[in-house]
């Protein structure tokens, strides 16, 4: 679809822009639609590869107006972006981690292996034997690929927000989104990974490019730079929040001239029209000569003339209405890949379209000089007068912890399943056994005698830990018949059981084990690895789910309903919900907390909570994180932060600090043993407080 449309100002105001006869694009044909849940693209000589879904497609596009597929393969979960590297296929799948699959062939491509990334991998690259890999606000992550069979963790760094990346020449650039940034790092030598600098982008960042001297930052989302009067005030504003000025006016692509990596240079900028709605918010642009063409997911597909690096011009719009959002100007366009004389797009529930486009070439990728030493490993350092250390033999971060008297047992992703025992006076850990067979792990809880473990691709298995080893009395394969994949478990009591696969929580009823019952399906939950649901009811009957940013989502566990979600207060991707006691739960947000009674709503006169600020806990006052409580001591723990406090909570209207921490790692959710508090740390380890 073809259409004339306003270009928001530099400066001050709307412009109109009357579109040639004639435009950039021909007429968008579908040509595959095999999985319509289409997102990714990357082009390679004559071969298109797509993501949708849990699959990964390969076309033969020699013949570029007319793909013809050749080969594909199942089973790589949830497509969000890929690249290719003579042949090689490396995906992200947000929460499923990173795969490679080998198409070589292009008739019979092949999964050869499944990373467990830190966080929601996103943003994707590879230069090498390195794998980049965005991962929201905990970083990039850096991957030693050289085996592909068996990718290893290298290295993470902190970013912003980091939703896409691109490397060339030992440089590598990451979009972050909310910040409105380009983070610079000097990525030459894994063994001395570092930040150079940022790059202020007009809007949200995400996908980022690079063609010559030139770095090509896709953005959308609100303007941190414009003031203009009104904005784009649209439902998803107003439910989040969102200023108004400035709010929709994000859109488009800022260009800089990165001759000197140290000290880049904008030297042109344009925008798209305004446009705002939260969910399908990913932006990427490609090159192709004086071409530039960029996906912009429901605001459509741009082509902009980048001949005159200062002033770029939009020359034309592609758009793909669609029922299910009949007031967005298009489908979801998750990606897009030049050929020769073509233009691929990915719309999400559609497929793969081509579009004519006259002059269009494939842009070989140039990265110049590759990573060195991708066999470093980061050491993750942990502080040892703080903390007795565990880590497991094999390659894998400690994901999660439960306790059982002594025991400890711990999910440690694609090392597995360990059992540890606590010795006495202050003695440390001691390993006790890895449960074989048990290679993909990523969350424990405890009720009972039961130990409940979430396994990737094996399901949810339960175990009887009566005795000193555990021994598997039963396992719930699949939780869904769209989802392949079990990533957390919340045990209720002996009669309820909390699964999920990360986009739903699943309530069954146990009170006939091994029969799993189904009570509930929970609607889709905040992204991310940090756990969002209560650890366990209050009022009897109550546990409440942070959907962060939108509302604190009740559940009756008894009756297998979900009671409301509230629409005036609401907690961040950094806080989180626990039972404080069995009539009171404790949320976090900010700097401070506030008790909840069981199944409590928004005051009646539309008002928010009131918050209590935590007193100073360390040398700097740390944003809480996510609670955990032994009933007497309260431990917040933020992934994304890196941190840790301790608070004696007995007197619950004043909470005496006991402790603030740092680490290296990634602390998840904290558990307890004796009053002595125990972090699952990634890949710094199982933390014991001395």
């Amino acid at each position: 679809m073809k259409i004339s449309f306003f270009i928001l100002s530099a400066c001050v105001g709307l412009v109109a822009l009357r579109l040639p006869a004639e435009g950039v694009f021909g007429k968008a044909e579908l040509f595959d639609a095999t999985d319509l849940n289409a997102m990714a693209l990357s082009i390679e000589g004559n071969y298109l590869y797509g993501g949708a879904g849990n699959h990964i497609l390969v076309f033969d596009v020699s013949d570029p107006l007319h793909p013809r597929k050749v080969g594909s393969v199942e089973g790589v979960g949830a497509a969000r972006q890929l690249v290719v590297q003579k042949g090689m296929v490396y995906v992200t799948a947000r929460e499923y981690g990173l795969w490679i699959v080998d198409a070589t062939h292009p008739e019979k491509p092949r999964i050869r292996s499944r990373f467990d990334c830190c966080e929601l991998a996103t943003g994707v690259d590879v230069a090498g034997d390195v794998c980049f890999c965005g991962q929201r606000q905990n970083g990039v992550e850096f991957i030693d690929v050289g085996d592909p069979d068996h990718p290893r963790h290298i290295a993470m760094r902190k970013t912003a927000e980091s939703q896409s990346v691109v490397y060339r020449d030992g440089w590598l650039y990451s979009g972050e989104w909310e910040a409105g940034l380009v983070t610079v790092f000097d990525a030459h030598d894994m063994s001395a990974i570092r930040q150079t600098g940022t790059i202020d982008l007009y809007g949200y960042g995400d996908g980022v490019w690079l063609q010559g001297d030139y770095l090509y930052a896709a953005r959308g989302h609100n303007s941190k730079h414009r003031v203009v009067a009104g904005g784009l005030k649209t439902p998803e504003m107003e439910k989040v929040g969102m200023p108004t000025s400035g709010g929709g006016m994000g859109h488009g692509l800022d260009i800089f001239d990165v001759r000197d990596p140290h000290a880049s240079k904008r030297v042109g900028m344009v925008d798209y029209p305004p446009f705002y709605a939260r969910g399908m918010d990913m932006w990427t642009p490609r090159t192709s000569g004086n071409l530039l063409v960029a996906s912009q997911t429901h605001n459509g597909l741009f082509a902009v003339d980048i001949s005159d690096k200062a002033n770029p011009r939009v020359l034309d719009r592609w758009t793909s209405p669609g029922a299910k959002f009949p007031k967005h100007p298009s489908d979801c366009i998750g990606s897009v890949a030049i050929g020769n004389g073509a233009v691929y797009a990915a719309v999400k529930g559609k497929g793969f379209f081509v579009l004519p486009c006259v002059g269009a070439k494939v842009e070989p990728r140039i990265q110049g000089t590759l990573p060195r030493n991708a066999s470093f490993r980061e050491p993750y350092p942990a502080d040892e007068n703080a903390w007795h250390v565990w880590r497991p033999h094999d390659v894998g971060q400690v994901r999660a912890a439960a306790v059982k008297g002594d025991f400890v047992y711990a999910a440690c992703g694609d090392a597995g399943l360990y059992v540890l025992e606590v010795l006495p006076n202050g003695g440390g850990w001691r390993e006790r056994a890895k449960i074989e067979g048990r290679d993909n792990v990523y969350d424990v809880s405890i009720y009972g005698n039961r130990l409940y473990a979430a396994e990737g691709a094996r399901g949810f298995g339960v175990y009887d830990i009566s005795t000193d080893m555990p021994r598997e009395i039963a396992r719930l394969p699949r939780i869904s018949d769209t989802r392949a994949f079990s990533f957390w478990v919340t045990a209720v009591d002996d009669t309820r059981l909390f699964c999920s696969d990360r986009h739903r929580w699943f309530l069954y009823d146990i009170s006939a084990f091994p029969t799993f019952k189904p009570m509930m399906n929970c609607r889709g939950g905040c992204p991310g690895w940090d756990k969002y649901l209560m650890d366990r009811p209050i009022g009897g009957r109550y546990m409440a789910f942070n959907n962060a940013h939108h509302g604190i989502r009740w559940y009756d566990v008894v009756e297998g309903r979900e009671t409301f979600e509230t629409q005036k207060n609401f907690t961040t991707l950094l806080n989180g919900l626990c039972a404080l006691d069995e009539n009171r739960a404790l949320m976090t947000k900010s700097i401070g907390y506030v008790l909840l009674k069981p199944n409590e709503n928004d005051p009646a006169d539309g008002s928010t909570w009131s918050f209590t600020k935590l007193p100073l806990a360390g040398k700097t006052r740390l944003a809480p994180g996510i609670p955990r409580t032994d009933g007497k001591l309260v431990a917040f723990t933020s992934r994304i932060a890196r941190h840790a406090t301790l608070y004696d909570f007995t007197d619950v209207e004043h909470p005496v600090p006991k402790g603030a921490w740092t680490f290296s790692g990634n602390p998840d959710l904290a558990t307890f043993h004796k009053g002595k508090v125990i972090i699952p740390c990634g890949y710094e380890g199982l933390l014991l407080q001395r």
